[in-house]
């Protein structure tokens, strides 16, 4: 069987995540197969397993669920089209080829559980305030092609150590 998971983005894109090993592990963790940099995403969300010529997902206690087909599963087993929604993210099952082809916007639409997270509103209380807006990365969709981030709370900089400890 040759399975992979087809990530929706909202801009269109879509980008094909090959399921190689037997079980994959999906969060937001270093230890990740698939990781998802999102606090909406529990450190070890939920499980892909491949076995017997079978696929099938397992939420692993996530805070906000995992979602396939827009019902929250506990386990599930997954079928060509199946739509898994985890937090704000939409992946397609595709199985042997099947589904030839992934439409993003039907995806998205048909998939995604959780609103689409924006930046507040500026409140205008007064006429000559200043009017946040929104960095590019708040933008749904964009996300780095790796989906992984490198960030270290640990580092020991120079700068940090002439600090004082709380």
């Amino acid at each position: 069987m040759n399975a992979t998971l087809v990530l929706v983005q909202a801009d269109g894109k879509q980008s094909e995540i090959p399921v190689k090993k037997s079980v994959m592990v999906v969060g937001r963790q270093t230890d990740c197969q698939i990781r998802i940099p999102s606090a909406d995403v529990s450190r070890h969300h939920c499980e892909i397993a491949l076995a017997d010529g079978r696929l099938s997902i397992r939420d692993l206690g996530s805070s906000n669920g995992t979602f396939v087909n827009k019902r929250r599963v506990a386990q599930s087993e997954l079928a060509p089209g199946d739509l898994i929604a985890i937090a704000d993210m939409v992946m397609v099952v595709k199985i042997d080829g099947t589904p030839a082809s992934v439409d993003s916007d039907d995806a998205l639409d048909d998939g995604q559980v959780l609103p689409v997270k924006s930046a507040p509103a500026a409140k205008a209380s007064k006429p000559d305030a200043p009017t946040r807006v929104a960095p590019p990365a708040a933008k749904k969709g964009l996300l780095d092609d790796s989906s992984v981030v490198d960030f270290d709370f640990l580092d020991e900089d120079e700068d940090i150590k002439k600090q004082p400890k709380l």
